[in-house]
Formats: structure tokens, sequence, C-alpha cells
């Protein structure tokens, strides 16, 4: 076919146990909506992920001086955007306690 792009992904195997199996079919069923097992993995990676950035963020939170310079900063990097839209700290405030 002319035209058509082909996108070529590897696949791979692992083993992992019966239980680890029937566990993760399970998640991907009720917690994914019938995802399939590669998709829940990645799902569940990128929860991994976010759970690590959301526990750095309460590290800083915990340290009055480090939050303040974090603060300090996003502030400064706010003052270069200049793009006249609002401030979403006034626009969700449910968000920025």
């Amino acid at each position: 076919m002319v035209g058509v792009i082909i996108a070529a992904v590897a696949d791979t195997s692992m083993q992992v146990s019966s239980a680890v199996h029937d566990e993760l079919v399970a998640v991907a069923a009720q917690d994914f909506g019938g995802a399939s097992l590669s998709e829940a993995i990645e799902r569940l990676l990128m929860e991994h992920k976010i759970a690590k950035i959301m526990a750095r963020y309460e590290e800083l939170r915990a340290d009055p001086e480090e939050w303040a310079s974090y603060q300090a900063e996003l502030r400064e990097w706010d003052a270069t955007v200049g793009d006249g839209l609002g401030d979403a700290r006034e626009e969700y405030p449910e968000y920025n306690p």
C-alpha cells in the first residue's frame, strides 16, 4: 500500500508467577476497563512515577525553607510568561491552598 505507515513495536516476554499474572489480569479487568496486560503495566508504571513525584512535593512541603525557595522560583518563572492569561492559582483556588 502506498502512503501507509507501519509502526513496528518489539514484543518481549517475561516470566512472572501465576499469582502475579492472575492479579494483573484482575487489575486490568476491574481497574482499567479490560485493558491489555501491557496497557495495565504501563498505567501502573505511570501511577508509580506520579506517586514518586508527589512524594517529592511532600518532602519539599515538609521543609519550610525548601518549600519557600521552590515557591519563589515558581513565581520567577510565572513572571516570564507574559501571555496575558489569568493565574491558575486564582482560577483554581481549590488546588492551591
